[in-house]
């Protein structure tokens, strides 16, 4: 039986899930980050790649391979469009987040942003969510050069930070205060 603690890092677009998944590494965890899975897939996967283009078009393509910010943006344009490539992704995805969770003998962190989205909330022991005021979050995106637009798409055709709250077992604040971020990642660590 697989008694690994696996702890699911959660939230919106630009919310802080990587500082808070680097939080918990420093603290002994092994992150397994969801974004560098689906990257992988992505790079390698003839079938992932065949589908990719029969979904969306040969101009997510540069030069052989999935451009991933023509992607996003093809992806982003509406839910359905969002859902279409999680079909594609997911199940990769899940499978080998789950085989690494499996082999690690450490606590392990999924980081993902559609933790709940993809069913994964239901194979961690704990679900962890990252929150951030909206405007804080648009500007963080800025800061990653995405334009206003293109962060208001993202985020409204995600789940809402509201809906996310419901399958939490805990929410850390990470407005602004770093302090206050790592103390809400030690409470948790030290619970666990």
């Amino acid at each position: 039986m697989d008694k690994t603690l696996k702890i699911g890092v959660t939230g919106g677009l630009a919310s802080g899930k990587s500082t808070v998944s680097a939080m918990f590494a420093e603290l002994g965890a092994k992150v397994i980050d969801a974004d560098a899975v689906s990257h992988e897939l992505l790079r390698g996967d003839p079938e992932v790649k065949r589908r990719i283009r029969d979904r969306f078009g040969e101009e997510v393509f540069r030069e052989g391979e999935v451009d991933r910010e023509r992607l996003r943006r093809k992806a982003f344009k509406s839910s359905e469009c969002l859902r279409g490539l999680c079909s594609i992704l997911h199940p990769g995805i899940i499978e080998k987040i789950k085989k690494e969770a499996r082999a690690s003998g450490d606590p392990v962190v999924i980081d993902a942003p559609l933790l709940i989205e993809s069913g994964l909330n239901d194979f961690v022991d704990v679900v962890v969510l990252v929150a951030a005021p909206y405007g804080t979050r648009l500007k963080r995106a800025g800061m990653r050069g995405l334009s206003e637009a293109e962060a208001v798409r993202m985020m409204e055709n995600q789940m809402s930070e509201e809906e996310k709250r419901g399958y939490a077992d805990y929410i850390i604040d990470n407005s602004d205060d770093i302090e206050i971020t790592k103390e809400g990642v030690r409470k948790i660590w030290q619970k666990m």
